[in-house]
């Protein structure tokens, strides 16, 4: 008898975990459950610099295959989602001047409509529009544009882990 409710305790302990509701993040679950492939094209580029349209578009990428299940394809044919983006402003302002009068600290602000699309129904499964992000990082006057390109990078990468997150977890 002691063995019986031993038994049942410890099966009853073994199953609680599994209605309490918990998941672990960063699984996808929002995403439509038989998607398997997601095909990513170059984001649009409405801006006056040439390389924000590959350091975003790249590091969405590099995220998605890190962060989710979907494998990543080139040709929207083979894909279960496209993911479109279009990035529509890039500044950079300073923000801060050195004692010479020479700007030494400069704020970068991108801004970016995305849209998830399931092909098969061309359903929308997110849209964001006017997402925007910032990165401020310091120079001095001989090395302004490797800085520049280096914020950037730094810029694209918060994007893709920001939109990223946003997708799969549907914050």
């Amino acid at each position: 008898m002691k063995r019986l409710a031993a038994a049942t305790l410890l099966l009853a302990a073994a199953l609680l975990p599994l209605q309490c509701g918990y998941r672990l993040s960063g699984r996808g679950r929002n995403l439509p459950p038989g998607a398997a492939a997601i095909a990513i094209p170059g984001f649009t580029n409405q801006t006056l610099r040439p390389q924000a349209g590959q350091f975003v578009t790249f590091a969405v990428r590099d995220e998605f295959v890190r962060r989710s299940r979907l494998r990543l394809v080139a040709a929207q044919g083979d894909a279960d989602l496209l993911l479109e983006g279009t990035i529509t402003s890039f500044t950079v302002t300073p923000i801060s001047y050195s004692d010479q009068g020479a700007a030494n600290q400069y704020q970068v602000r991108l801004t970016l409509n995305v849209r998830l699309v399931e092909i098969q129904s061309g359903a929308l499964v997110f849209q964001g529009s006017g997402l925007s992000f910032r990165e401020t990082y310091e120079t001095d006057n001989a090395d302004f544009f490797s800085q520049e390109t280096g914020s950037l990078a730094k810029i694209a990468e918060k994007f893709a882990s920001s939109i990223v997150s946003t997708i799969l977890e549907n914050f």
